[in-house]
C-alpha cells in the first residue's frame, strides 16, 4: 500500500465551504480527490478525471460512484464507514481495482474520511493511479515464481508447491507422487538444430506434459531438460503409473524444429509419500534415484523408487567422484591386444582399450564406468587421453625396427568421435604424438548416421582426408549394414565376434561369413575378425580372404609393458600340418 499524505484541509470540517473556495486548491493536488454522498460524486478534480480517463473533471458532477467502483473492495469499504457516525476521526484506506471510460483496468490506491461539504456532511476520498505498480509487483512475482521460457512453475514455486502438499497429505492421511522427467536425447537436438530449436523442444514439451496430468496437478520445469510433475491425493497405483505411461507416449511422438522432425524420448523417476519417505529432501533424492535407474535401464522407460535403489545411488555418486580423480591420480590405463596379419602370422598392430584400475575396488569394468562418464560429460576428456596415449604408445613402438610399420585402434562411440572432430583434437594429437595419421585407426559403428547423418558425414570425410584409417566395428549385427557400408568411408570392417565361435560348426553362420568376406573384398575394403580363439577359426577366416584377426588364440589384452614382450612375434594362424 503506498502511504497517503494526511487528507488536505481544502474543506473546512468547521465551517461550510462552497466548491468555488475549493476548486483551486484542489486541482493543484499530486493525487485525485473526490467528494461524494450517498453514493453520488459531488466534486472531483482533473487528476480524478485522468485516472478514470476523462478529459474534464466537470462531468464527474452527480455521477454515481458505481459507474467506476462497482467492486467487492468499494462496497466493503463504503459499508464499513456507514457504519461509523458520521465526522468520524479516522482514515479508511483500500486498493481497489476501477473501469475507466476507455474500458481499460486500472488498479487504484485511496483513502476515504468525513469532511463538510456545502454544510452538510460528506465522504472525501483521495486517489492514486498504482496500476503500472502492481503489473511490475506481478512482473516480479512471475518472474520470482515461473520458467520464462514455458511458463511453468519454477524450481522455487515447484518446492513451495511441494511442500505444501506434503503439509496436507500428513493432515488427510493420504499421499502424493512426485515425478523427476529427464528428456532423453535433448542435447542432440541443441547440438544439431540449434538453441532456438531446442528452447521450442523445451515449449512444446511443458504443453505435452500439462495435456496429461489434472488441473490439481503441478507440472514445472527445474532447470534444463528436467521437468517435475506432483500428483497430489495420489496412491502408488494405478493412476500415477498410467501418468507416466502417458507422459512417455506422448515424448516419443514427433516433434516440428525448424521445419524438420525431431524424434526423442523420456526417463521417468516416481516416488511415494508416505511410502517411500515423508520428507522433501528424502522424496527429491528418491525420485531422481529412480529417473536415473529409468535411463540407465535403456530410457524411454518409468522406475518406481525402490530401497535397493538408495545403496546403488550412494555407490553411483561415490563411484562418479572417483571418476573426475582418475586420470589425475593415473588411475586409467591403456592395455593392448595384437592385431595379427593372417597370412603371414605376423603382430601388425594392436587395439587398444581402456581400464580403470581402482585403489580399492580393483579392475572397474568399462562398461559401467564409461557410461558414467558419458553422462557426467567427462567422455570426450577421457577419450582425447585413451587417444592420445595409444598414438604416443604406437609412435614409441615404431622405432623398433622390427615394428616401424605398427598400427593401433581405438574404440570409440558415435558421440565421442563427434565430439573429437569438432574440437579437432584428432590432428592436434597426432601432431603431439608424431603418429602418421595412416597409423591410426578409429573403429566406428554405423549408428554413428542414427542422429545426424549430414554431421556425421562431414566429420568422417574430414578424418579420412586426414589420413585416418576408419574401421567399421561389430559388422553383420545391425539391421543396416549392408547399406551403410556403401555410403561410409570406410577401408576396413570389423566382422562381429558373435559369428567366431559358429563360424565351422553352425552352415548358416559358414555362409553369412563367406557373403560379407566376398562383398568387402569386392569393395577393396580390409577385413578383421575378432574374438578368434582357435586355430580352424583362424584358418576358416585366412582361407576365405580375411585379411587380419585378434583374440585370446594369438593373445589377450595387456598393458604395455607386457605387450613389449611379444613385438615382432609371429603367431601361428593356420592349422597344423
Amino acid at each position: 500500500m503506498t502511504d497517503h499524505p494526511d487528507t488536505p484541509a481544502v474543506i473546512d470540517r468547521t465551517s461550510q465551504t462552497s466548491p468555488d473556495d475549493c476548486r483551486l486548491l484542489i486541482e493543484n493536488l499530486p493525487d485525485g480527490l473526490l467528494v461524494h454522498r450517498d453514493g453520488i460524486i459531488l466534486m472531483a478534480n482533473r487528476v480524478t478525471a485522468a485516472i478514470l480517463g476523462l478529459d474534464e473533471a466537470d462531468t464527474l458532477t452527480g455521477t454515481p460512484l458505481v459507474s467506476f467502483f462497482n467492486n467487492d473492495a468499494w462496497k466493503r469499504l463504503l459499508q464499513s464507514i456507514d457504519d461509523q457516525p458520521p465526522m468520524t476521526q479516522r482514515r479508511w484506506t483500500a486498493d481497489m481495482e476501477l473501469t475507466r471510460c476507455d474500458d481499460r483496468g486500472a488498479v487504484i490506491d485511496t483513502a476515504t474520511s468525513w469532511t463538510l461539504f456545502q454544510g452538510e456532511p460528506a465522504l472525501l476520498t483521495t486517489l492514486r493511479d498504482i496500476t503500472q505498480l502492481k503489473r511490475g509487483e506481478e512482473e516480479m512475482r512471475r518472474q520470482a515464481n515461473y520458467d520464462t521460457l514455458t511458463g511453468l512453475p519454477n524450481r522455487s514455486l515447484f518446492l513451495d508447491r511441494l511442500n505444501r502438499e506434503l503439509i496436507r497429505a500428513r493432515r488427510a492421511n493420504s499421499r502424493v507422487a512426485l515425478m523427476f522427467i529427464d528428456l532423453d536425447r535433448f542435447k542432440w537436438v541443441n547440438d544439431t538444430l540449434g538453441h532456438a530449436a531446442g528452447d521450442d523442444l523445451l515449449r512444446q514439451t511443458s504443453k505435452r506434459l500439462l495435456s496429461c496430468v489434472r488441473k490439481s496437478d503441478t507440472v514445472a520445469r527445474l532447470g534444463g531438460d528436467e521437468f517435475t510433475v506432483i500428483l497430489p491425493d495420489m496412491a502408488r497405483g494405478p493412476f500415477a503409473e498410467r501418468v507416466a505411461a502417458e507422459i512417455l507416449s506422448q515424448l516419443v511422438k514427433p516433434f516440428t524444429l525448424m521445419g524438420q522432425e525431431a524424434f526423442i524420448s523420456g526417463s521417468v523417476g516416481v516416488t511415494v509419500c508416505p511410502d517411500d519417505g515423508q520428507d522433501l529432501d528424502t522424496l527429491l533424492k528418491n525420485a531422481d534415484t529412480a529417473m536415473y535407474r529409468a535411463k540407465s535401464d535403456g530410457r524411454n522407460a518409468y522406475r518406481f523408487y525402490t530401497p535397493d535403489m538408495h545403496a546403488e545411488a550412494e555407490e553411483r555418486m561415490a563411484l562418479e567422484k572417483d571418476l573426475h580423480h582418475a586420470l589425475e591420480r593415473n588411475q586409467l590405463v591403456v592395455h593392448y591386444q595384437p592385431i595379427v596379419n593372417l597370412a603371414t602370422g605376423h603382430l601388425i598392430g594392436a587395439e587398444s582399450f581402456l581400464r580403470w584400475e581402482h585403489p580399492t575396488r580393483g579392475s572397474v569394468s568399462p562398461g559401467t564406468f564409461v557410461r558414467l562418464a558419458e553422462e557426467i560429460g567427462m567422455i570426450s576428456q577421457i577419450t582425447a587421453w585413451t587417444i592420445h596415449t595409444a598414438c604416443a604408445q604406437a609412435q614409441q613402438w615404431r622405432q623398433r625396427p622390427d615394428s616401424q610399420d605398427f598400427i593401433i585402434s581405438v574404440n570409440i562411440s558415435c558421440t565421442r568421435c563427434r565430439e573429437l572432430s569438432t574440437d579437432d583434437k584428432i590432428p592436434e594429437i597426432l601432431r603431439a604424438t608424431g603418429l602418421p595419421p595412416t597409423a591410426l585407426v578409429l573403429e566406428i559403428t554405423e549408428n554413428i548416421l542414427s542422429e545426424d547423418e549430414d554431421k556425421a558425414m562431414a566429420m568422417l570425410n574430414h578424418l579420412s582426408r586426414l589420413g585416418v584409417n576408419l574401421w567399421l566395428d561389430d559388422f553383420g549385427t545391425g539391421y543396416s549394414s549392408l547399406s551403410v557400408l556403401r555410403r561410409l568411408p570406410i577401408n576396413g570392417i570389423k566382422i562381429d565376434r558373435t559369428f567366431i565361435p559358429d563360424i565351422s560348426v553352425d552352415p548358416e553362420t559358414s555362409i553369412l561369413i563367406q557373403a560379407i568376406l566376398s562383398l568387402a573384398n569386392a569393395m577393396h575394403h580390409q577385413v578383421i575378425g575378432e574374438g578368434i580363439e582357435t586355430a580352424n577359426q583362424a584358418d576358416f577366416l585366412r582361407t576365405r580372404g580375411c585379411q587380419m584377426g585378434q583374440g585370446y588364440l594369438f593373445h589377450k589384452p595387456v598393458d604395455a609393458a607386457a605387450f613389449e614382450s611379444i613385438l615382432g612375434r609371429t603367431f601361428p594362424t593356420g592349422m597344423p600340418g
